[in-house]
């Protein structure tokens, strides 16, 4: 009846049912004893250990070199072995936001030139100029990954736009799309990574370039494999879907950045 040999319980010690398995039938807890053993606590610790992590792992695992896999899976019904899609979306995008921040990467700024050398500038100017630059590399490095926090359902909701006659739901969709943007936040973590530990010429531009390439390619695979399409019909909708969902990152950026750069652009004082 339990997952150990010293335990011996005949009825649920919370609600009091019947128990005929590992688990209550009625409020679902566990079967454990009361006064547990060091041996039960590193029998059960390991346990969960082992089978949380191997779970997260293999999800993992699946999610970055199988795109479109896990997607399919939950629509076959075939979840009991996966991560959802929810959690594996929260895991990437914390991660992502967390070692960008620890790492510093946001530290970079946009540069303008907006005199000739030697040239009196306004020191009111240059603090405005200061601040636009601030304002960009945060739009550009801060809140893009937020932004794309924020407008999954939007993804979800083109998606599902081109593939109105797939047959598909819209909480379907959105298991895609969580999918998808999983992938892209573990891209952006492990660029932010490869720009902060190889100390190499190029290596913050290759690094982006690289994420870019695979997040590209990871939508245009995931998306045929999981809607079954040809080459030819997976090409148009995801060129479609990815460059309306790039005006609305940008439109949200600009929103952000806006109070900041107009003053400068219309000559108003600081």
């Amino acid at each position: 009846m339990s997952d150990a040999p010293w335990i011996d319980a005949s009825a649920c010690t919370n609600c009091g049912t019947s128990l005929a398995g590992r688990y209550c039938a009625t409020c679902g807890q566990k079967v454990a004893p009361l006064a547990p053993t060091l041996g039960y606590f590193v029998h059960e610790l390991t346990h969960e250990l082992l089978h949380v992590d191997g779970k997260i792992f293999r999800s993992l695992r699946l999610l970055l070199t199988r795109p479109g896999f896990l997607t399919r899976e939950i629509f076959a019904g075939r979840r009991a072995s996966y991560v959802s899609p929810i959690r594996l979306y929260l895991i990437a995008s914390i991660l992502s936001f967390a070692i960008s921040g620890l790492l510093g990467r946001y530290e970079e700024s946009v540069n303008f030139y907006v005199t000739d050398p030697g040239e009196t500038v306004d020191p009111a100017m240059l603090n405005r100029v200061s601040e636009v630059e601030l304002t960009i590399s945060t739009a550009l490095n801060v809140w893009l990954p937020r932004a794309m926090f924020v407008l999954v359902p939007l993804f979800a909701a083109l998606v599902m736009w081109r593939r109105r006659r797939s047959g598909h739901t819209y909480p379907q969709h959105l298991y895609f799309a969580l999918h998808v943007h999983a992938a892209w936040f573990f891209a952006l973590a492990v660029s932010s990574v490869l720009q902060a530990f190889v100390p190499l010429p190029y290596a913050a531009p290759t690094a982006d370039i690289l994420a870019e390439l695979y997040m590209v390619g990871y939508f245009f695979v995931a998306f045929k494999r999981v809607y079954q399409t040809t080459i030819w019909g997976t090409l148009w909708p995801t060129v479609l879907v990815g460059s309306l969902y790039l005006v609305a990152l940008m439109l949200t950026l600009l929103a952000i950045a806006a109070p900041t750069m107009l003053p400068l652009f219309f000559g108003s004082s600081p």
